[in-house]
């Protein structure tokens, strides 16, 4: 998902990616969907009289979420490339053996891909990507040929999970938790005006009007159907903002319950509290 280059200046690791060699990887990659035309890539990294720049910082590949398979022997992991002129990054797939040789990019679209992942026993890379318009649940073969589109929620999918038998997903999207100055006013719904009457209406750079919250949907090995949010009407969040993700929320291993992290807080106690704790949810109870 791209971000722009102001709200990066937090991203901490700065590592580089790289295409294979051969060029056949990236010219397979080239036959997908969308416009490759001004794909932001990799940058010319110079070092001038050995001086650790912002231009050089920016020119690094950022190295994303690594996933090995599942015979242990590849490793699928995403690198985002920024462009200063352009205020914003683009995120690329990289596969490898994994001792680190056979490096390959498999995606170059104009689109980001996320979070990538072996499903089906290898045979599949799972990752989320918005060429639809929105940030959906696709895969691909592990080359990076025949993407498919999984998922066509109404909202923007921000992470996920397969179940350890692969007949569910868990993902991350948000609900709307604040009611608009629109929704308050609707004769008035072209103001920009923002009222704030509570704790904590800001998170960083982005003003408090949804949550983030776990739905859990079925998925028969093309699509994904029925999606239920099992946090449905309570204004909490989970994963927590600012920066939490998939990483909040765990399967058990018979695919039947789910942990989540949360603050069950609102108001000025939220504001005032880091203190979260984890609730289970059971899928054959529903509670």
């Amino acid at each position: 998902m791209n971000k722009s280059i102001g709200t990066m200046v937090m991203a901490t690791s700065l590592l580089f990616g790289a295409c294979s060699g051969d060029g056949k990887t990236c010219d397979r990659a080239t036959q997908q969907k969308g416009n490759t035309e001004n794909v932001i890539g990799r940058s010319d990294i110079k070092v001038k009289d050995g001086r650790m720049t912002p231009e050089v910082l920016w020119a690094m590949g950022r190295i994303g979420g690594m996933n090995v398979s599942p015979d242990g022997q590849k490793v699928v992991y995403t690198v985002a490339y920024y462009s200063v002129p352009e205020n914003r990054s683009n995120r690329e797939v990289f596969v490898m053996n994994a001792d680190g040789t056979d490096n390959k990019q498999i995606t170059k679209t104009s689109y980001s891909e996320n979070e990538a992942v072996w499903i089906k026993g290898g045979k599949k890379i799972a990752f989320l990507c918005n060429e639809s318009g929105s940030s959906q649940l696709w895969e691909m073969n592990p080359d990076g040929s025949d993407r498919r589109q999984l998922s066509e929620y109404e909202g923007d999918i921000e992470g996920f999970a397969f179940s350890p038998d692969e007949k569910k997903v868990l993902f991350i999207s948000q609900v709307k938790t604040v009611k608009s100055t629109a929704d308050k006013y609707p004769d008035l719904d072209k103001a920009t005006g923002i009222i704030v009457t509570d704790l904590m209406y800001k998170h960083w750079d982005e003003w408090v009007t949804t949550a983030p919250h776990p739905f859990v949907a079925d998925f028969d090995g093309k699509a994904i159907s029925n999606p239920v949010d099992i946090m449905e009407g309570e204004p909490f969040e989970s994963p927590m903002k600012p920066f939490g993700g998939i990483e909040q929320l765990a399967w058990n291993t018979t695919s039947d319950k789910i942990a989540y992290t949360s603050r069950k807080k609102t108001g000025k106690e939220y504001a005032l509290s880091t203190n979260s704790d984890i609730y289970v949810y059971d899928l054959n109870t529903k509670k």
